[in-house]
């Protein structure tokens, strides 16, 4: 009899033992850290929407607040002004030598920029955010004609950098940045990916500012 009741006891046990496994509550997510990510999207401020590479790697010194360094590429912000000039130096030259000439303009730019992030509180795994920083960006000008080839040198010190964004002088030209960050973040597991724009404004006097607007989505690895 006893070995009876033994044996029913143990199939109980076995039984319940899942269903108890089952009703006990998930560990909580643990605490965002920081992360690293790295990704791409598009300026949106341009004449024509351009490539745009980004990474990322910020460090939370409170729960609702982080620091971060970040560093990207632009293939090409060449403004609208600049693009017009292109078009009216080659009029203006085809007038002059009787020979066609026709221009092409591109303007490539990396920066570097650190800042802080609000995180406003959403969940235990969505981060909404705003914040800032400051940092450096690098505009390289080339400019070419379609027969001539490479004429970057000879153009600005002909006609000059009418968007005063590169130094007549030079086409490599580094400037101070100032940025506006906002967007979301998602927590996965051990991977975080970031939906965010920036808008970046590069100085060069306070009258003489050039701006990029930037949507990029980001992804990586938080800890």
């Amino acid at each position: 009899m006893n070995s009876f009741k033994s044996l029913w006891l143990v199939a109980i046990l076995l039984v319940a033992s899942p269903a108890f496994a089952q009703q006990r509550p998930a560990p909580a997510p643990k605490p965002l850290r920081g992360y690293l990510i790295a990704g791409g999207g598009a300026s949106t401020s341009t004449p024509d929407t351009s490539m745009a590479l980004m990474a990322e790697i910020a460090e939370n010194v409170r729960p609702a607040l982080q620091v971060y360094l970040g560093a990207g590429y632009y293939d090409n912000v060449m403004s609208q002004a600049a693009r017009n000039q292109l078009v009216q130096a080659g009029n203006a030259l085809t007038a002059l030598t009787g020979t066609p000439w026709v221009f092409e303009g591109r303007d490539r730019a990396r920066y570097f920029s650190s800042g802080i992030k609000f995180l406003v509180p959403a969940g235990a795994s969505v981060y909404p955010y705003i914040g800032g920083g400051v940092g450096a960006i690098n505009f390289r000008r080339t400019i070419r004609e379609q027969t001539r080839g490479n004429i970057t040198d000879a153009y600005l010190a002909q006609f000059g950098s009418v968007d005063g964004v590169v130094d007549p002088t030079q086409g490599n030209t580094t400037k101070p940045m100032a940025e506006v960050a906002a967007g979301v973040g998602v927590a996965i597991d051990k991977a975080f990916i970031d939906f965010g724009y920036r808008y970046r404004k590069a100085f060069h006097n306070l009258n003489d500012t050039f701006d990029i607007s930037q949507v990029a989505v980001a992804a990586g690895v938080k800890f």
